[in-house]
C-alpha cells in the first residue's frame, strides 16, 4: 500500500489511531489492520513500531495514563497520591470506557506510564510506615473500588453501537418492571435498581474513594491529609 502522508510513522500515532477507533467504535474494533488503514499506511509498516494487538494496547493506555502523571513533591502525602491516581484513572474511564474491560483482564497489560504512578505510590506508602504486603492491599483496593464503580456505573458507547441497546434505558426498565413485580418482598433493592442512574457517577465515587482513604489512614494510624 502507498504510504498516504509524508508524516513519520512512530508508536504513538499508532496508539492514539488506536485510541479514536476505540473510543468511536469500541475495543473490539481496533486491529492492527483497521489502524494502519486509518493512517493510510500499509499494515506490515505497523509491526516495525507495535509487535502485535496486545503490545497495542501497551501503547494506547500508556499514552492516556501518561496524560495525568503524579505529583513527585516529597510534601504531597501517600492519601493525595491515592487520591490522584485514582481520580485520574476515573477520568480516564469516563473519557475512555473502553478501558474499563481492557483493565479488566485478568492478563493486565502493563504500560510504562501505570509503573511509574504504581512505584511513586508505593514509595510513598513505604515512607509512611506502611509495610510492602499492607501497602500491596491499598493498592489493590482502590485500583478495586475504582474499577468497580466504574464497570457498574459508565457506559461504553461502542458496547451499545453493537448491541443496539440504550444501557441507560435498559436499566431503568429492568428496575422498573422488578419494581412492580417485587416491591412487597425487596422494596429497597428494587428501588436501588430503579434508581441507580440517578445515584451513580463521580460524586458517588469520590465519596467511596474518600471513604476508603479514611479507613486506610485509620487502620495505619493516620491522619487521611497527612
Amino acid at each position: 500500500m502507498k504510504e498516504a502522508t509524508r508524516v513519520p510513522l512512530t508508536r504513538e500515532r499508532i496508539a492514539l489511531a488506536g485510541i479514536t477507533i476505540a473510543d468511536a467504535e469500541g475495543i473490539d474494533a481496533v486491529s492492527m489492520r483497521r489502524v494502519a488503514a486509518a493512517l493510510g499506511v500499509s499494515t506490515m509498516s505497523s509491526y516495525r513500531h507495535v509487535e502485535d494487538r496486545d503490545d497495542l494496547m501497551v501503547a494506547m493506555v500508556d499514552i492516556i495514563t501518561g496524560r495525568s502523571p503524579l505529583p513527585r513533591d516529597p510534601a504531597v502525602t501517600w492519601p493525595d497520591l491515592l487520591r490522584e491516581m485514582a481520580i485520574a484513572d476515573w477520568q480516564a474511564f469516563a473519557r475512555h470506557p473502553w478501558l474499563i474491560s481492557v483493565w479488566s483482564t485478568p492478563r493486565r497489560r502493563v504500560d510504562t506510564a501505570s509503573l511509574h504512578q504504581l512505584e511513586l505510590v508505593l514509595d510513598r506508602l513505604e515512607q509512611a510506615g506502611i509495610d510492602r504486603s499492607s501497602g500491596y492491599t491499598v493498592i489493590y483496593g482502590v485500583a478495586g473500588l475504582t474499577l468497580g464503580m466504574a464497570a457498574l456505573t459508565i457506559d461504553d458507547p461502542g458496547e451499545e453501537l453493537k448491541s443496539g441497546t440504550d444501557l441507560e434505558a435498559w436499566r431503568r426498565q429492568v428496575g422498573a418492571n422488578l419494581n412492580l413485580q417485587v416491591a412487597a418482598e425487596h422494596r429497597r433493592a428494587a428501588r436501588f435498581v430503579t434508581e441507580l442512574n440517578d445515584h451513580t457517577g463521580y460524586d458517588l465515587f469520590a465519596a467511596a474513594l474518600e471513604a476508603f482513604i479514611a479507613g486506610v489512614a485509620a487502620r495505619f494510624g493516620s491522619a487521611p491529609n497527612h
